[in-house]
Parts: C-alpha cells; structure tokens; sequence
C-alpha cells in the first residue's frame, strides 16, 4: 500500500509513524538501523513500533537472536482497515459530478451499490417515458451476478406499474443465460419481473459484441455507460450527445431483426408449469 498524505490521513497516521512505515516496505530493520534512516530517536520508536503493531501495520521477527521490525503485507493491512477505506471511498468518491455547462455533467458512480442509481433515475421517469439499451450477454450476466435479484425485480416491475417503454438492442441467448446460476424460486420470479413489460427489442447477431461486459442506456437526455464487472458508471447529461447516441441507436436497431422478448419468457414460464 502506498502511503499517501491523503491515505495517511484516513488512516489516523502520524509523520513519523508514515516514515517508519515507508522506511520499512522493503527492509525488515533493527530499531537502531531505523532511527538512522528516519532520524527518529530510538526512545520514540521504542514508543512507535508497538503502537503500529497495535494496529496491524507492522510485526516484529526474531533473526538470529535480533529483534527486526518489517511492515504487514499490504494486503492485510487493507483488510483489517477496508472498513475505513472503503466508507471513505463511498463518502467521497461516488456520485463525483462534473459541471461543464448550464446544459453539461457527467457524473461518476463507483461500486454496484451505486452504479444501481442508473437504474432508480429511470424509474423514476414519467409514466410511459421511453428509455433504451444496448445489452451484450455478457453485461446482462453480470448486472444479474453481480447485484441483488430483489434489486433488480424492483426495477422491473417498476418498469411495468409505469407503463415505461423499453427499446432494446439484446442478445436473444442473454435470457437464458442471465438466469443460469439462479434457483427454480428465484428464476421463475426474475422471469416475472421481465413478462408483459412493454418493450420494443431486436436481437444482436451472436458473435457481436459476444466478449462485450459493458452496456450503454439512453434516457431523458442522459446517456448512461455501466460495467458491472469494473463496477463504475458514467453519465453524460447532455442534448447533443443524446440525440448523437439515440440515432445512432435508431439505425443500429433498424438494421437487426426484431426480437419479441415477451414472447420468449411467456414460453420460458409455461414450461415452468409443464414441469
């Protein structure tokens, strides 16, 4: 771990206790040998080090009859100190806002927990509002991994009570595949979620964008780029980029051939029955 004014500060480290640190990530040192690389008095690291320990950034060894203190794996010091970090990063990180303009922000979302607030801003849309999608397969898998199902089924039947129009550019296998490491229960539940929406989908051909674990969503004049694996979104709030990216869509979906979606999961819920 690289110790940083900024993670020093996070972390509740003194100037000296950074030196000592930084003195001991790539030596395992005596306490004199310390103190004549940090000037600091032996008396003060005697006062140190044991406080370090304390808190999981250091550990003493024994080598051949000596004492020599080295700095904890950086690893373990993340872990016994990933409860700070990362409420830290949340804090401070997430939901990032860049003005460029009066008619101009992009927005930064880190962490699946937050990246879902795509999803609450478009259901929070007006009645019969129309949003669109680009979705490989495997960026569907993923928002399905990598999130909470019952996040997801809020979503959808959000979608539904509202009356929202989804336009969708999908793989047809991405049905199938997004409910594979889900149960009975919890599959037929998810595929509920999906049936009778109103949607207007056509199909990607299955090599294109077959390797693809990024989607893309468009809505009111926000277009919205999500990686649930790299777990960070950006969202462009900006007219021209979104009718830039809507026709660009238009066309793309003009040249595929229609999907019913609809259909697919009302045969998918009928053999669920049939079983």
């Amino acid at each position: 771990m690289h110790i940083t004014k900024k993670s020093s500060v996070i972390l509740g480290l003194w100037e000296n206790e950074v030196s000592v640190l930084k003195a001991l990530s790539s030596n395992e040192l005596v306490i004199s040998d310390l103190a004549i690389l940090t000037q600091i008095p032996r008396t003060s690291l005697y006062y140190i080090l044991p406080k370090l320990e304390e808190r999981g950034f250091v550990e003493k060894v024994k080598r051949a009859k000596k004492v020599l203190w080295r700095k904890v794996d950086d690893k373990d010091i993340y872990n016994t100190h990933e409860e700070v970090l990362e409420g830290f990063k949340d804090k401070k990180e997430d939901g990032e806002t860049k003005v460029i303009s009066k008619a101009t922000q992009i927005t930064f979302h880190h962490g699946n927990k937050n990246v879902l607030k795509v999803f609450d801003e478009i259901s929070a849309m007006p009645p019969k509002s129309r949003f669109y999608g680009i979705q490989p397969e495997p960026s569907i898998v993923g928002a399905v991994e990598r999130n909470s199902l019952e996040k997801i089924i809020d979503f959808n039947n959000k979608v539904k009570s509202k009356k929202l129009i989804a336009e969708g550019i999908i793989h047809e296998k991405g049905t199938d595949a997004m409910t594979k490491t889900l149960s009975k229960e919890e599959k037929r539940k998810f595929l509920e979620s999906f049936s009778d929406r109103s949607a207007d989908t056509a199909k990607l051909p299955d090599n294109f964008l077959e390797n693809t674990k990024a989607e893309i969503y468009l809505y009111e004049d926000k277009v919205a780029i999500v990686n649930w694996y790299e777990e960070f979104s950006v969202i462009i709030r900006n007219k021209d980029v979104f009718e830039l990216m809507k026709e660009m869509f238009n066309s793309t979906k003009y040249l595929l051939e229609r999907y019913d979606q609809n259909e697919k999961i009302a045969r998918r819920l009928i053999d669920f029955d049939r079983k």
